[in-house]
C-alpha cells in the first residue's frame, strides 16, 4: 500500500508539473518579499526572463514599486484580487499585464500569481478609442461644414431678398407709369419707361449671375497646383489690358514674386477683380497707378495698391459684402470684392484693406505660398 501511495504521489507530482509547465497563463509563486520562488515557462516568456535570471534578480517582474506595493497589500489582506500593470522586459519592451494574486499561508511561499499578457487587447481598445475619436471629429467637422453652408445659404438668401428688392420695386413702379403712358399715347415716355424696366431686369440678372458665381466657388474650386504668382499677374493684366490702356493706368509689378499653391483660374479671377476695382475708383487722378507686389514678414502677403479716391474706414468692414456699393451710382453689382473674399478664404487665406479718402486703397491678401528651396 505504501508503495502504491508513493507511486500515486509521484504520478500526481508529474501531472502537476506537466500542468504547471504547459499552462498558457504565467504562474509564479512569491515569498513574503515578493521574490519569485518558482515560475512556469509562460511566466518567464511573458516577463522575458529565464528561470536563472528570475532566481538571481530581486523580484524582477515587479521591480515597479507600484506593482510590488499592490501585491504586498493583497498578500497582507489575505483576500484574492487582481490588477493591471506594465512590466518592462529586459529588452525594453513594455508588456501590459493583468495579474491575479492569491495569498497563501505557507511560511516560505506567501502568494500565487497568475499573469496574462493583455497588450494586444489593450492595443485594440486604444485603436477603437482612436477610431471613435476620429469618427467623432469627422462628424463634428462635417456638422460644422454643414452649419457653415447653411449659414452661407441663409446669408445668400437674405442678400438676394434684400438687394433684389430695389430693382423689383423699380420694375413694379414703372409698369404703372408704362400703363398710364400707353393709355395717354405718349410714345416717348413709353420708350423711357421700357428702358428703365430693361435696366432693372438686367440688374437683377447680373445680381443673380454673381450670386451663382459666389455660391459655386467653394464647391468648384478645382485642382490646385504650384504656380508662379508672376504668371498669374501677367494673365490678369492681359485680361484687363484694354481697360488699363483706355484709362491710362500705369502698372508696377514687384520682381521675384513667390510661387503659390492655388487654383490658377480662381487666383487670376482675384487679381482681375482687384484691378477692375482699382480702375473703377481711380477718380480724376491725373497719373493713375496700380502697384502689385508682395511683402514677406514670416508669411507672404500679396497686395494690389492704387492711388485712387480711397475708402473711408467706416466702410472697410462692409466692402466685402455681396452687392455692397459705397456709391450706388457706380457700375457693376458690387459683387467683385465679395467674390475675391470667397476665393481667398476657400484657399485658406485672409483678405483685408487699408485705405483713407483721397489716399488710394490697398487690398492685402494671403495665399498658400511655396518657399523657394534655394532660400
Amino acid at each position: 500500500m505504501g508503495c502504491m501511495a508513493l507511486e500515486d504521489l509521484d504520478a500526481s507530482n508529474d501531472i502537476f508539473r506537466h500542468l504547471f509547465e504547459s499552462l498558457p497563463v504565467g504562474v509564479a509563486y512569491l515569498d513574503r518579499e515578493c521574490r519569485v520562488v518558482l515560475a512556469n515557462p509562460a511566466f518567464t516568456s511573458i516577463t522575458g526572463l529565464d528561470v536563472e535570471e528570475i532566481n538571481r534578480t530581486e523580484h524582477p517582474p515587479f521591480a515597479d514599486s507600484e506593482a510590488r506595493s499592490r501585491i504586498l497589500d493583497i498578500m497582507n489582506s489575505g483576500n484574492s484580487s487582481s490588477f493591471e500593470h506594465i512590466c518592462t522586459r529586459p529588452d525594453g519592451e513594455r508588456v501590459h499585464l493583468r495579474t491575479w494574486v492569491h495569498p497563501l499561508s505557507s511560511d516560505r511561499i506567501r502568494a500565487q500569481i497568475l499573469s496574462c499578457d493583455i497588450s494586444e487587447e489593450r492595443a485594440r481598445e486604444a485603436m477603437l478609442r482612436s477610431t471613435h475619436r476620429t469618427l467623432e471629429k469627422l462628424v463634428s467637422d462635417r456638422t460644422s461644414e454643414l452649419k457653415s453652408k447653411n449659414d452661407e445659404m441663409e446669408w445668400l438668401l437674405y442678400t438676394i431678398s434684400h438687394d433684389l428688392r430695389a430693382p423689383l420695386l423699380t420694375i413694379s413702379g414703372f409698369l404703372g407709369f408704362l400703363r398710364e403712358d400707353m393709355r395717354a399715347g405718349n410714345s416717348r415716355r413709353v420708350e423711357d419707361d421700357l428702358r428703365v424696366i430693361e435696366t432693372a431686369v438686367n440688374s437683377i440678372n447680373a445680381m443673380l449671375e454673381d450670386t451663382l458665381r459666389i455660391s459655386r466657388i467653394g464647391r468648384f474650386l478645382g485642382s490646385r497646383d504650384r504656380v508662379q504668382f508672376a504668371d498669374i499677374v501677367n494673365e490678369a493684366l492681359t485680361l484687363t489690358r484694354e481697360k488699363l490702356v483706355s484709362k491710362g493706368v500705369d502698372v508696377v509689378v514687384d520682381p521675384d514674386l513667390p510661387d503659390v499653391y492655388v487654383n490658377r483660374v480662381r487666383a487670376v479671377e482675384v487679381l482681375v477683380n482687384l484691378i477692375d476695382n482699382s480702375v473703377k475708383y481711380m477718380g480724376d487722378q491725373r497719373k493713375p497707378q496700380i502697384h502689385i507686389g508682395c511683402r514677406k514678414n514670416g508669411e507672404a502677403v500679396f497686395y494690389v495698391r492704387d492711388n485712387g479716391i480711397g475708402i473711408d474706414p467706416k466702410h472697410h468692414s462692409s466692402v466685402f459684402r455681396l452687392f455692397y456699393k459705397i456709391d450706388s451710382r457706380s457700375e457693376g453689382t458690387g459683387a467683385g470684392l465679395a467674390i475675391v473674399k470667397k476665393i481667398i478664404e476657400t484657399h485658406g487665406g485672409r483678405v483685408w484693406i487699408e485705405s483713407e479718402p483721397g489716399k488710394g486703397c490697398t487690398v492685402f491678401f494671403t495665399l498658400p505660398s511655396i518657399k523657394n528651396s534655394t532660400a
